[in-house]
């Protein structure tokens, strides 16, 4: 009887040490596929790299002073807004002629701002909706004349209405 034990205890230490056997085993290969997966996609990052394929240029952006406009009046009355502006552009000449015509683009800015409602602005989908009326209204704010004004997005920094 003690040598059936023994048996029977010898047994359950081989199974326990050949489980843990397989679990390192399946360890060490998972971890060595997904060292390779790792290596082809930073070699596949680093083909993009060299031909051209990542675009690594930086943002280009121009922050606008902050604009106080009176709103259009609504049912609550006179009512304010506080709006800081930056426009994410695509290429220097935007910038360049953006620079130039500053007072005429916080003009029309500021025109664009006045003639909106509190109640439109405080939601998300209304500032989206004067974010894409700013990128219209400053892209032709020059006229057909000048050179186009390729702007990405309009981000608010600061955005206050009372």
């Amino acid at each position: 009887m003690a040598k059936s034990r023994r048996l029977i205890w010898c047994l359950v230490i081989l199974v326990i040490l050949a489980s843990f056997g397989a679990a390192a085993g399946f360890y060490l290969l998972y971890q060595e596929k997904a060292h390779a997966e790792a290596t082809d996609t930073f070699g596949e990052h680093m083909a993009q790299a060299s031909t051209g394929a990542i675009d690594n240029t930086a943002p280009i952006y121009l922050k606008l002073e902050p604009f106080t406009v009176n709103l259009a009046e609504d049912n609550a009355g006179p009512r304010l807004l506080y709006a800081g502006l930056t426009l994410k552009l695509s290429d220097e000449a935007s910038l360049e002629t953006l620079e130039q015509h500053r007072p005429q683009v916080r003009n029309q800015l500021l025109l664009l701002l006045s003639d909106r409602e509190a109640e439109t602005l405080v939601s998300a989908s209304g500032k989206k909706a004067l974010a894409e009326d700013i990128v219209t209204t400053l892209e032709d704010v020059l006229g057909p004349e000048r050179p186009r004004i390729h702007i990405d997005d309009v981000l608010f920094t600061e955005f206050i209405v009372q």
